[in-house]
């Protein structure tokens, strides 16, 4: 009985025909460039008064977000203030 000493041949061999099937990368780039050469994007033109529109919806909707996180952080204080106000009073 030979045992497991032809083990280590085997796995190299296998190896080294998966390094064989593996492709390179200038192979891998030469497909990606490519690629990206056959993908254009087309971007609707606007007129000013569109871009005005779209500018003014941008800067309500980031007034409002900003509010929002005002409104949340002064609910968070106002509830850590009463936690430790009820730990140091109650507790």
């Amino acid at each position: 009985m030979m045992g497991y000493g032809g083990q280590p041949m085997k796995v190299i061999k296998a190896n080294r025909a998966l390094l064989k099937k593996s492709r390179s990368f200038k192979e891998l780039r030469k497909d990606y460039l490519d690629y990206t050469k056959a993908t254009k994007l087309y971007f609707k033109e606007l007129t000013d008064v569109e871009r005005k529109i779209v500018r003014d919806k941008i800067r309500a909707q980031a007034k409002k977000d900003s509010l929002q996180e005002i409104i949340i952080y002064i609910i968070s204080f106002a509830i850590v203030l009463g936690t430790f106000y009820a730990i140091y009073y109650y507790g």
